[in-house]
């Protein structure tokens, strides 16, 4: 009877976390342009002086930015081509990169990047999940699992920024066995809802949690709020979409159904012999 209940639960669940945490992921990019619309003056001012352009420059750009972001928005969450929303948003990350980054600290952009790019492919793998799949593309299912295999291994970034961030020897411990359990695919679903919970850790009840509230500026509080539930929304739907078939738990689900149609087949051989 709880077993029942328990997997009863879970069918209702899953359908709400895959609709509602695409949400949470795309949150993130709507706090980036309302903050960019709300502080135009300044931000426009900022990245005239980083690219040391006249300021008229740096408010077109801002503009662009600002459009492109709605554009993909809007793709992503109002139409069924969350491909080519994507796509506009990886299209504005790396002109972006390109303007403004601190090449010093190169490759902590790199993983922060990986990581919002885990997001958004788990967000794309969870739209198509809801679908019938008579209405996927053609070669839809390699798709799919490009998605699945892509958005685990870019979301393992978090787990190799965390070591590079010198935690406790146990918080580092931690990060190094999700990191192994999360990228080879194995018991996928179990280890992204551990993961969530080491998130919140990590960003809410440690010292990072300065990083969240400790801004004098709301809308930049609001902003890394809306980090915290993009990074939350990607492990969540990795929660429920799993490894997919190129993942260890993938290859030990092909093995128990070809064990299962082995057995059935002898089964059914004894009985026509009998």
């Amino acid at each position: 009877m709880v077993v029942k209940l328990i997997k009863g639960l879970k069918r209702e669940i899953r359908p709400c976390v895959l609709k509602y945490m695409p949400y949470f992921v795309m949150s993130y990019y709507f706090m980036e342009v309302l903050y960019s619309v709300v502080n135009t003056p300044l931000v426009g001012r900022e990245r005239a002086i980083v690219m040391d352009v006249n300021e008229v420059l740096g408010h077109f750009y801002t503009t662009f930015d600002v459009l492109l972001t709605i554009g993909a928005i809007f793709l992503i969450l109002g139409t069924r081509k969350e491909a080519s929303g994507v796509t506009l948003l990886l299209i504005g990350r790396v002109v972006h990169r390109l303007f403004f980054s601190i090449w010093t600290i190169f490759f902590y952009f790199l993983f922060t990047d990986s990581l919002d790019m885990g997001s958004l492919l788990m967000l794309m793998a969870a739209k198509i999940t809801l679908r019938d799949q008579n209405e996927w593309p053609q070669m839809g299912e390699s798709r799919y699992q490009m998605m699945l295999l892509g958005g685990r291994l870019c979301l393992s970034s978090l787990f190799i920024m965390w070591l590079d961030e010198g935690m406790e020897t146990f918080f580092s411990i931690v990060s190094i066995g999700l990191l192994l359990f999360i990228s080879l695919g194995f018991h996928c679903k179990l280890f992204a809802y551990l993961t969530v919970v080491a998130l919140l850790y990590h960003d809410v009840f440690s010292n990072h949690w300065s990083m969240l509230w400790g801004w004098n500026d709301t809308l930049l509080s609001m902003q890394y709020f809306s980090l915290l539930f993009c990074k939350i929304g990607g492990f969540l739907m990795l929660s429920e979409l799993g490894g997919g078939k190129w993942s260890i738990d993938g290859f030990r689900n092909r093995k128990a159904v070809k064990w299962e149609k082995k057995g059935n087949y002898r089964i059914i051989k004894s009985q026509a012999a009998a």
